[in-house]
């Protein structure tokens, strides 16, 4: 077993104290190693530049290592019983994947800053936290006493966040014999019992879906600062959720919020925690596990976090239409997807991240994810007559794959869907997901069974619909943030990044789009690139280049369309 003790003197430097002891077993060389990536972000972590003091001890002499990569340490240990490692971790940053310390609370997400022994990996941990006698440890790790606790294996300890402090305030409910807790850190000012009441909804439709949970209870893990935030992580048996400024939590649109990201992350513990592609079973924590499946781990994912409050009532009809709305939105405005696939993209998350990238790039696996989701949903309620949903591709991964702790394929999902589909799945994943189709004539497709129409509109902004480029507007400078292909910005040479300081010579920051609107000639644009003045004259164009996309019910609705609605909302299917 190895011995963790964790300490937090002068907390206001955010510098987390950790002794390890390693058993040596009779090696004559130990490998210690940090994660390169945590699971929930695809992307290289590179935690080890938050390490400093880095020190190995055996028999009360400092030992030999040598740092052989950017995250493993080799000591020298022959004759000894075991290595003693202490170390200083920087935590000043709060998110729901980081580690963090302040005076108020010690919130550690362990595969950032615990050390693991290479070929060893499955040795169990005992983690004793020095802490006030008034703090209280919110985890879904096993306990031993109010500040001790264990893992069975650094996989365990990996997954298993925890938020250590005297202000956290708890709140419960039950689902199918289950116990969910809510933890909340920071000053969260809700309807208590509607949040309870809600959470037991979104969490009921999942068993709805799976029959169980793979864990035997399970905790959300809630940080509410006082600054914007916007981000959740998910875990074996529990998520950790960053949302603030906590004030506006009170608002309704920020709870919908907090109920569709909370929703998301509890749809993880089966998708991607449980039901996980073949390149992470089991998860290697020392290098990228390149995967082109994000749009069924984060995009299926993605959907049914929305879908299922729908489904429950937790939001009405025009909520969801919003949502697809933005999601279409988005898709349409990405330039990138004439030239990469979400597969691809899936891949290249280890390469940039969740970033966009460069212009015109790569896509979403959550954005294109979804539409792909909503697309096989609503192509296999209509083949199968209401018999079938995505649910059921769901739920056969489930127990297929990840009860049985076998990682699936690209083409074991594609099977699934062709399975309930009923036919060929070429024209999805040859043209949607693994090609760079338009994705627009599909979705219109699948919303029509519905009885729903996407309507295009031409955008309100003249920059957007008449010459093809956005602006941002806000901090006082007009900033270019998006150039469509091939449109009059394009051509006249604007692009990303310049600051208009003028048109036809006049100041434009407080009636920009008013002034291109009022020009009876070909507006002459002055920009700032880099620190020089240019200038740039757009070309007039008879083309609607930027557009708006809308989500309605089709007035000629048949009484048929009206009943696949109703099917899809409530997937109470005809079976």
């Amino acid at each position: 077993m190895i011995h963790y003790q964790i300490s937090i003197e002068n907390p206001h430097r955010h510098f987390i104290s950790f002794e390890a002891k390693f058993p040596c077993q009779g090696k004559q060389k130990l490998l210690l190693c940090l994660a390169a990536w945590r699971p929930g972000r695809y992307e290289l972590g590179n935690f080890s530049k938050n390490i400093r003091k880095w020190k190995a001890v055996g028999q009360d002499r400092e030992l030999t290592f040598r740092k052989i990569t950017k995250d493993c340490w080799e000591v020298n240990c022959e004759g000894l019983d075991e290595v003693i490692l202490t170390y200083e971790y920087y935590a000043a940053e709060l998110n729901a994947g980081s580690t963090y310390l302040d005076t108020e609370q010690l919130y550690i997400n362990p595969v950032n800053c615990f050390f693991y022994v290479q070929d060893s990996p499955q040795w169990p941990y005992q983690l004793q936290f020095n802490l006030p006698n008034d703090y209280q440890i919110a985890s879904g790790l096993s306990k031993i006493s109010k500040h001790i606790c264990t893992a069975s294996s650094y996989d365990d300890l990996a997954d298993c966040p925890l938020i250590a402090s005297d202000t956290i305030k708890n709140l419960s409910y039950s689902a199918h014999g289950i116990l969910f807790q809510i933890w909340i850190q920071g000053d969260l000012k809700t309807d208590e019992e509607r949040l309870i009441r809600e959470f037991t909804a979104f969490t009921n439709a999942h068993f709805d879906i799976f029959g169980n949970i793979p864990c035997d209870e399970y905790h959300f893990l809630l940080h509410f600062p006082p600054y914007f935030i916007r981000h959740g992580v998910e875990h074996h048996n529990s998520t950790v959720i960053a949302m603030g400024p906590a004030a506006d939590f009170q608002g309704e649109s920020q709870f919908k919020d907090l109920l569709a990201i909370s929703c998301h992350e509890l749809f993880h513990t089966w998708n991607v925690k449980c039901i996980r592609p073949v390149e992470m079973m089991p998860y290697d924590f020392s290098q990228e596990n390149y995967s082109r499946l994000g749009y069924v781990y984060e995009g299926v994912t993605t959907y049914y976090g929305d879908q299922l409050l729908w489904r429950c009532g937790s939001i009405n009809d025009a909520e969801w239409f919003a949502e697809l709305e933005d999601r279409i939105q988005t898709y349409m405005d990405n330039h990138g997807r004439f030239n990469l696939s979400v597969a691809d993209s899936s891949f290249d998350t280890w390469l940039d991240g969740y970033n966009s990238g460069i212009p015109w790039r790569k896509v979403s696996i959550y954005n294109e994810g979804l539409l792909i989701a909503c697309m096989c949903d609503l192509e296999i309620l209509k083949a199968s007559s209401g018999r079938y949903s995505l649910d059921d591709v769901m739920r056969d991964l489930y127990r297929d794959f990840g009860q049985k702790q076998i990682g699936y394929s690209e083409s074991d999902y594609q099977n699934l869907i062709r399975k309930y589909l009923g036919k060929t799945t070429d024209d999805i994943f040859n043209s949607f997901v693994n090609g760079t189709e338009d994705y627009l004539p599909g979705i219109q497709k699948a919303l029509a069974y519905a009885g729903l129409q996407v309507m295009q509109l031409a955008s309100p902004k003249v920059s957007e619909a008449n010459y093809g480029f956005a602006v941002d507007e806000s901090g006082g400078k007009l900033t270019i943030n998006s150039v469509i292909p091939c449109s009059p910005a394009d051509e006249c040479g604007l692009w990303i990044g310049d600051e208009i300081i003028a048109v036809n010579g006049t100041s434009p920051y407080k009636n920009f789009q008013p002034l291109l609107k009022q020009s009876e000639t070909r507006p002459e644009i002055q920009f700032l690139r880099k620190g020089k003045t240019m200038s740039a004259v757009l070309n007039i164009s008879k083309n609607t280049w930027g557009r708006r996309y809308k989500l309605m019910m089709n007035e000629t609705c048949t009484e048929d369309e009206r009943a696949f609605f109703a099917l899809w909302k409530s997937n109470r299917l005809m079976k």
